[in-house]
């Protein structure tokens, strides 16, 4: 028997992505090839085109949330206005827990619309008297900083990645079952053309 021999029952190892297209296509003529064999190529060139389409709906669906939060901060430039304020009292930590902490404090300030005060975001060990930059939103309440473009394109890359993740991991498992099924139906394929051939091969009645 020839070491390139596949073994009874399996498929042929290594069969480029190419030879399997032609297979499920029809394209192979190869006598020797099976249904079973042309099953399993039709299922390679399956898991290909899902793998693609996966990678195609994640840079999609990043594309969205890129756009989706670009003309947000947008938005919010266009009605955010930064203005001269002054702490009325010490920061203070709206978070005791490590790594999660925000310094904010009360605050003075003057705006088109009249004076307005309220908790405004600040440095840590800020103290009474401070004067700092306040983001008012058009009727003078305090708004936060658009998102910067750095965490746009993060959020952008994570959403992507999720999604080829997802995706993959349900083309992977959906691969692996319909192969353990095609292994089996070539294993009992093998199984009853054994038990016709074996008799005549061994002489045995």
């Amino acid at each position: 028997m020839s070491a390139t021999a596949a073994t009874p029952g399996r498929r042929p190892p290594h069969t480029p992505l190419r030879g399997h297209v032609r297979r499920a296509v029809g394209r192979d003529h190869n006598p020797l090839c099976r249904p079973v064999d042309r099953a399993y190529s039709r299922l390679v060139a399956g898991a290909a085109l899902t793998a693609l389409a996966a990678v195609v709906l994640a840079v999609l669906a990043a594309l969205l949330v890129h756009g989706a939060e670009t003309d947000d901060a947008r938005n919010v430039a266009r009605h955010r206005h930064v203005v001269a304020a002054v702490t009325t009292g010490p920061a203070q930590s709206d978070d005791s827990r490590a790594g999660s902490a925000r310094e904010h404090a009360p605050a003075r300030w003057t705006y088109p619309v009249g004076p307005g005060a309220g908790d405004v975001t600040v440095p840590e060990g800020t103290v009474t008297g401070t004067a700092v930059q306040v983001g008012l939103d058009d009727d003078g309440r305090p708004v936060g900083a658009p998102r910067s473009g750095e965490l746009i394109v993060t959020d952008a890359v994570l959403v992507g990645l999720g999604t080829v993740s997802v995706l993959g991991s349900a083309s992977a498992g959906w691969f692996a079952l319909c192969r353990h099924r095609l292994d089996r139906r070539a294993e009992r394929s093998w199984e009853d053309a054994w038990e016709r051939v074996e008799p005549r091969w061994s002489g045995r009645r």
